[in-house]
């Protein structure tokens, strides 16, 4: 953005008065001074300079935006730009100023099906994932304007924010009894469950839309202090109120994300010992 007259001027006097050489000569405080008339007028040519460039770097945007061809990761760039009850630029497709505050959407990712564009979002609700609400306030409505207002036409869009998939698990876990007691926590620790902790870190730290591999679960567990062999028994999830499907060598979740309560985490604990 341009710097106004006054501002260029201060750091041309800056500069002078800065300088060894030229501060001893030129000090005279008069407005009027023939060196100040010279920095404003310099100061004038240089604003006017600013301001014709931010001009064409406008003009610039503008055709650039109507021309540029927009993928996928424009649209999830741009659905996360939204912001909850803030009107955009009259006939544009962006916020001026921006409100980082009003930007709930932290999580988005945008897949092409069939010609038709899956849109998936989620907020962060403290430390847990969390779909756009429909009341109190209203999100998604919104949301869903928004997209419509700055997608380009003819494109049709399908948004999901709903809650996780629910992941259902059922594991045997061999633990070192030297380290873990029975129930499956630490010896040195009762208030900490390797095994449980080392699952429900996993699942949260999968990037969003993207894939759970049961077997890099075992390979997380193997590498837990305590814990000797993880035996996936049984691995199922479901969307929404859907049945539970067997989650064969791995699966995408529909939401974006998982969940796992602790009503559908079963983990059968085993002493490795010896005989």
């Amino acid at each position: 953005m341009a710097r106004t007259v006054t501002e260029i001027q201060q750091e041309i006097m800056d500069a002078i008065a800065a300088d060894p050489v030229l501060n001893v000569k030129l000090y005279s405080t008069s407005k009027i001074s023939i060196y100040r008339l010279f920095s404003f007028v310099i100061a004038a040519a240089l604003w006017m300079h600013e301001t014709l460039f931010d001009e064409h770097k406008s003009e610039v945007n503008e055709i650039l935006a109507t021309k540029k061809t927009h993928n996928l990761l424009w649209y999830a760039d741009k659905a996360k730009e939204f912001e909850h009850g803030n009107a955009l630029v009259p006939d544009a497709d962006y916020y001026e100023p921006i409100d980082e505050d009003a930007q709930i959407i932290a999580h988005a990712a945008v897949d092409e099906i069939n010609g038709i564009l899956f849109m998936k979002v989620a907020k962060d609700d403290g430390d847990e994932l969390a779909p756009l609400s429909t009341a109190n306030p209203d999100e998604i409505t919104p949301f869903e304007e928004y997209i419509k207002t700055v997608k380009d036409a003819g494109v049709k869009i399908n948004i999901v924010s709903d809650v996780g998939d629910d992941l259902r698990l059922n594991m045997d876990i061999w633990y070192n009894p030297l380290v873990i007691d029975e129930d499956g926590k630490l010896l040195t620790d009762s208030s900490q469950e390797p095994a449980k902790d080392t699952i429900k870190n996993f699942i949260k730290n999968i990037p969003f839309d993207g894939e759970f591999i049961p077997a890099s679960l075992v390979d997380a567990l193997q590498a837990t202090d305590g814990i000797d062999i993880p035996v996936v028994k049984s691995c199922e999830s479901r969307f929404a109120a859907n049945d539970y499907s067997i989650v064969d060598g791995k699966v995408v979740p529909n939401a974006g994300y998982l969940v796992i309560t602790d009503d559908n985490l079963t983990l059968n604990y085993k002493a490795n010992v010896r005989g």
